[in-house]
């Protein structure tokens, strides 16, 4: 194939769906398995697109690497699966995504790992609670559906005193809205499936180090052998040890699908957080709607937090209540436009009832303690004309 710059060559990356690659010779061979070369190993480590899509978000982030993943649940559980053992601690933000939580309150226990849950408001709650157990403080950089928005330099400061990392789901973020310095996060998590391809046509997750944790040198984590690394530590064990003997690895066919999403996800973006910003406060003006949570509308307490944080930027999902269970059904009844589907990042403005979907599992005084109630719909905005959208709201609306 032509190389970049040559006459003919591809404008698309090649998509190698290859599972093992050749060597000139034994001595090449040995020194990539031994990390000492550059190459490729085996898919279920890394794979030429894979490559091409961690580089690429590594470069829009400003960090330090990137490993792409299965899915966004596989990068978180793995991520952490990387840095803990038993009887160690996490912190985390209780408005989490119902996947998420099911893992630190459910599968890490049952690991002998505890997770303690916090009001994300209240960083003070979180250095509390720290200890010499403590190894992570893990927050949702916008924790959907409650739409919480932690103050990202004050659990940055925090976690710098105790030497503790802080991990972030800043999915809802993506690259476009995540700021480095503002955020502040030794590990940004992000699930692929949403935005970055566009229309819902993978399922990938992402972790990304920005190079700030000393993981070499701190007495909170002992990375063995992989402390050669020096900071690229977290890095290197995540690659060679977790990605070899767990085997989360992303599909070319799925790297090929974000990477060429990518190109055009600025463009989205501005689309869909402009008729989230549009739709919340038309939504705050409806008779039946007992109330909007979005940090975008004019006059909410984390307005001004949310765009210092996230390049002047409040994102594209938002959530509002109804009188009960059975109008948020009617209203969802009566969509046409909008469609019923519990992802969010599409291209189409998506809408849920969280309560009997994504946290169904959970008994209602959970759901309630996860920022979801019986009367809450959540809205995901696309890039549909707004006046489009808020014809369909309208009447949908009307048959609440």
């Amino acid at each position: 194939m032509a190389a970049v710059g040559e006459r003919g060559a591809a404008t698309l990356p090649p998509v190698v769906f290859s599972t093992a690659y050749a060597h000139e010779c034994a001595a090449d061979m040995e020194a990539v398995f031994a990390g000492r070369a550059e190459g490729h190993v085996y898919s279920r480590m890394q794979n030429p697109t894979v490559a091409a899509l961690e580089e690429r978000f590594t470069g829009l982030c400003g960090a330090r690497g990137t490993v792409a993943l299965a899915s966004g649940m596989t990068a978180i559980a793995t991520g952490l699966m990387t840095m803990l053992r038993t009887g160690d601690e996490v912190i985390a933000g209780r408005y989490l995504f119902g996947g998420t939580y099911t893992l630190l309150d459910r599968i890490l226990r049952d690991l002998g790992i505890t997770t303690h849950f916090i009001d994300p408001a209240d960083p003070r709650a979180a250095e509390a609670l720290i200890n010499g157990n403590t190894r992570a403080v893990f927050l949702e950089a916008i924790a959907h559906p409650a739409m919480a928005v932690p103050d990202f330099a004050a659990y940055r400061a925090l976690c710098s005193r105790h030497g503790v990392p802080l991990l972030v789901d800043a999915t809802l973020l993506t690259p476009c809205l995540y700021d480095p310095e503002a955020l502040g996060a030794d590990l940004v998590f992000f699930s692929g499936s949403k935005f970055l391809a566009g229309a819902a046509s993978a399922v990938a997750g992402l972790i990304v180090d920005p190079g700030r944790f000393p993981w070499h040198t701190s007495p909170r984590f002992d990375f063995g052998e992989f402390r050669t690394a020096g900071q690229g530590a977290y890095l290197a064990k995540l690659r060679q040890q977790m990605m070899a003997g767990v085997g989360p690895c992303l599909s070319p066919m799925s790297a090929f699908l974000l990477l060429t999403g990518m190109e055009s996800l600025a463009l989205r973006l501005e689309r869909q957080c402009d008729n989230a910003e549009r739709a919340a406060a038309w939504l705050q003006d409806r008779a039946a709607v007992r109330g909007v949570l979005f940090p975008g509308l004019e006059g909410a307490p984390e307005g001004e937090l949310t765009r210092r944080q996230f390049r002047g930027r409040c994102g594209s999902v938002l959530s509002f209540r109804l009188a009960d269970k059975a109008a948020c059904f009617r209203f969802l009844d009566a969509l046409r436009l909008v469609q019923r589907a519990a992802n969010l990042g599409d291209t189409k403005t998506l809408a849920v009832h969280p309560a009997s979907t994504i946290y169904a599992a959970f008994w209602q005084p959970e759901q309630e303690r996860l920022g979801v109630t019986p009367d809450l719909i959540r809205l995901s905005l696309g890039i549909e004309h707004i006046e489009d959208l808020l014809a369909d709201l309208d009447q949908a609306l009307a048959a609440v």
